[in-house]
């Protein structure tokens, strides 16, 4: 028993990483993004001052079907949104936009939400 939790453990440690490594690294500095945790088929982590919120926390879960579901929770432990079925490639545009506002987003040239809607 003790070896398959060591395995299962072993498992969602790179599951995490991958996630990770696969968020932009301007996504997660923009974010203040810290406190990383391994959970069972994924990672969590906290944000902070977005222009969405003030604090939260981050939850992103590899589903069955090999794509991410994200949750984000207020101080409070509440829901406060989720996408779910993201593709890999999809993630840095959709964690910019669960967490930032729209309006603040077409101000920033370098955003991927801007390049995306300027590029369609």
């Amino acid at each position: 028993m003790n070896n398959e939790k060591q395995q299962l453990m072993q498992e969602s440690l790179k599951i995490a990483k991958t996630i990770q490594s696969q968020i932009h690294k301007t996504v997660l500095m923009s974010s203040a993004a810290r406190n990383y945790k391994v959970i069972p088929n994924g990672l969590m982590f906290n944000i902070s001052n977005t222009s969405k919120y003030k604090y939260a926390t981050v939850k992103i879960v590899l589903n069955g079907l090999d794509y991410y579901d994200i949750t984000i929770f207020n101080v409070r432990k509440k829901i406060v949104d989720t996408k779910k079925d993201i593709y890999c490639d999809q993630l840095n545009v959709i964690l910019d936009d669960l967490l930032e506002k729209k309006d603040w987003l077409k101000t920033c040239p370098d955003s991927q939400y801007y390049i995306k809607k300027e590029s369609v």
